[in-house]
């Protein structure tokens, strides 16, 4: 019994804190005001206030904790404050007792905040997934309450252990820059290349040695090129599948618009001689003598950095930059792109995966699979990434469209995978 009391005081030490300026003094103190309770992923100090850090209503259980933030004007006197947590079963998760706030007699505090931090990964609450409720008291009085949604997690780079390849004559093409000789890094790239090969091969089933992975220096415009013109059309058998994916920037021509993959060694400047037009990227994969083309390519052609807010091309202003859309025409070929033509291609830092790519892998692996067949079709990816990339780029204040090409009326739909649900 001993050891659980002291561990309890433990917990409560770094779990409740409170902040406030100095205090003044008055006759009769103003009247108090409540603000409210922000809900974050996290809290930053600074000098004796805090601050939330990624507002959200919606957690995830890899999360490590959740704050549960207040704000207080003109308090004054001898309070007492208390959190309760109610887990999705409206059962009483956890309270933290009465915490007693006293401010000097005949003094008030201009401004307060105090929060509570609820530990989430790797503790109980990570087994609680659904809408939990925290209310919040302030002298046994009910000063407000907020509804949150706490999100099973699925660890996107963790693959059941009988998860095998199937025997396919499929191919893949991953292309993934984060450092460029001359251009801003793009975040996570790297690293979204690696975990979309392992893709390929544990969900698509394409053979190890079917897939050409091209990162950073590799991915230099001869390269690609290279591949797609000589590599696969002498290798790639007649009837197979071919997975491509990008991860890295894109630009426009500043003078037509015409979008342009940018290989590690392009230069913006010089657009049309040093990167990869869409238009002719697209064309030189329809040549191709293969079942299917699959391309998903997490990039923006705004003239924006991807997933930055700089401009790739010195003194260019995007509100004069027109970027249009391509299309897609051939039956046998079907693109993704993570967003529409003028669009930044968000990085999603909570998973440390790019906006686009973390959604789009969450639906191969299944969460996609609208009816249970353990299928996952072209269509049902497409709802299910544009659904969430949207809903996320929106919380985040950058707006992010996912486009699909051909047309959602017109496209021949097919199974792209299969669930690991």
């Amino acid at each position: 019994m001993n050891t659980i009391k002291a561990r309890v005081i433990l917990l409560l030490v770094p779990f409740l804190i409170f902040g406030c300026a100095s205090s003044k003094s008055a006759r009769k103190p103003p009247p108090s005001k409540f603000h409210g309770i922000t809900l974050a992923k996290g809290i930053e100090v600074k000098s004796t206030q805090g601050i939330p850090i990624n507002p959200t209503s919606e957690f995830a259980t890899q999360d490590k904790e959740i704050i549960a933030h207040l704000k207080f004007e003109n308090l004054s006197g001898m309070n007492i404050l208390r959190w309760e947590w109610y887990n999705p079963n409206r059962d009483l998760y956890y309270s933290t007792g009465n915490y007693p706030v006293e401010i000097s007699r005949d003094k008030y505090v201009k401004e307060a905040t105090a929060w509570h931090r609820l530990s989430i990964q790797g503790d109980k609450a990570a087994g609680y997934p659904g809408e939990w409720e925290v209310k919040v008291y302030l002298n046994d009085e009910l000063m407000g309450s907020r509804n949150f949604l706490l999100n099973a997690a699925i660890d996107i780079e963790e693959f059941p252990e009988n998860v095998k390849s199937q025997e396919t004559k499929d191919w893949g093409l991953v292309i993934g820059i984060e450092d460029y000789a001359s251009l801003p890094t793009v975040d996570f790239a790297k690293r979204d290349a690696y975990i979309v090969r392992e893709y390929f091969v544990k969900v698509m089933g394409v053979p190890e040695e079917n897939i050409v992975t091209l990162t950073d220096s590799n991915a230099t415009r001869a390269r690609i090129e290279g591949f797609l013109k000589d590599y696969f059309p002498a290798n790639i058998e007649k009837g197979a599948n071919l997975y491509v994916y990008y991860a890295g920037h894109g630009a426009p021509d500043m003078d037509k618009g015409e979008p342009y993959l940018v290989p590690y060694d392009g230069d913006t400047r010089f657009i049309e001689k040093t990167g990869y037009r869409l238009k002719n990227f697209y064309a030189d994969l329809d040549k191709l003598k293969v079942k299917t083309v699959f391309v998903f390519l997490d990039s923006c052609f705004s003239g924006v950095a991807s997933r930055a807010t700089e401009m790739l091309t010195e003194g260019a202003r995007p509100a004069l930059i027109h970027v249009e859309d391509v299309t897609v025409k051939s039956e046998d070929l079907i693109s993704l792109t993570g967003s529409e033509a003028g669009q930044i291609s968000n990085a999603y830092p909570e998973t440390q995966h790019g906006l686009f790519t973390y959604f789009l892998l969450k639906a191969l692996r299944g969460e996609a699979d609208a009816n249970a067949d353990s299928l996952v079709s072209v269509k049902e990816v497409y709802n299910y990434v544009k659904d969430n990339v949207v809903k996320i780029s929106r919380r985040m204040g950058k707006e992010q469209t996912p486009f699909i090409s051909p047309s959602m009326d017109i496209i021949k739909d097919q199974t792209i995978s299969r669930s690991m649900k």
